[in-house]
Order: C-alpha cells, then structure tokens, then sequence
C-alpha cells in the first residue's frame, strides 16, 4: 500500500493502494524525468548492479535499455538483492505537478 502523505508529505495526493509485497517505489525519479515521461506501465524495465556508484557502492540501479529510470531505495535492497539482476516490471507511474513516482514489481522466472 502506498499513502502519498508518507511518501510526499502532500494530503492532495493522499490514496490507498494494493500493490504486490515484492513491488517498491524507485528512490530518484525526479533526476530522471525526460526517461520517465516514456516508460508506461506494464513496460519491462532491467534491475542491475551499479558497483561504480559515487554514493553507494551497493547500488542497484533500474535502467530502460540505457537510459536510468532510478534506483531501489535502502529500505526495498534487502527483499531485491537475491534477485539482482532481473527484470521488473512497471506496475504505477504518476506524474502531477512536478512530483514523479514509479513503481515496480520483480519479475518472477
């Protein structure tokens, strides 16, 4: 479930959602908007490693082909880290007024 007041701290966009335990929100978006601006959902997205990160050595970025769409935030890295890498996929994706989030679900094989 998401609560938009926790993830924004906005009530305008406040709502309540089912979402599958192993989905999460990407940490970064908003450094990456012209990416998400042609990412639907339902896309298939690559979920990799990124040793080379100048914040994080344990980084775990999620990419469309090339292009960087964000990264699974510190608190999602333990439940995805046995996956890495895979494929996830594009289960939300809201843009309003400037504020961009984009959900995704691990790709079971």
């Amino acid at each position: 479930m998401t609560d938009w007041n926790k993830v924004h701290n906005i009530h305008y966009y406040s709502y309540v959602q089912s979402f599958p335990v192993t989905s999460f929100l990407l940490a970064g978006v908003s450094h990456y908007t012209d990416t998400l601006k042609n990412i639907n959902i339902g896309d298939t997205l690559d979920m990799s490693l990124e040793p080379n990160n100048q914040y994080d050595n344990s980084a775990i970025v999620i990419k469309n082909i090339t292009d960087t769409c964000g990264y699974v935030p510190i608190h999602a890295k333990e439940k995805v880290q046995k996956h890495v890498p895979s494929k996830v996929k594009v289960i939300d994706k809201r843009i309003k007024n400037d504020i961009y989030s984009l959900r995704v679900d691990i790709v079971q094989n």
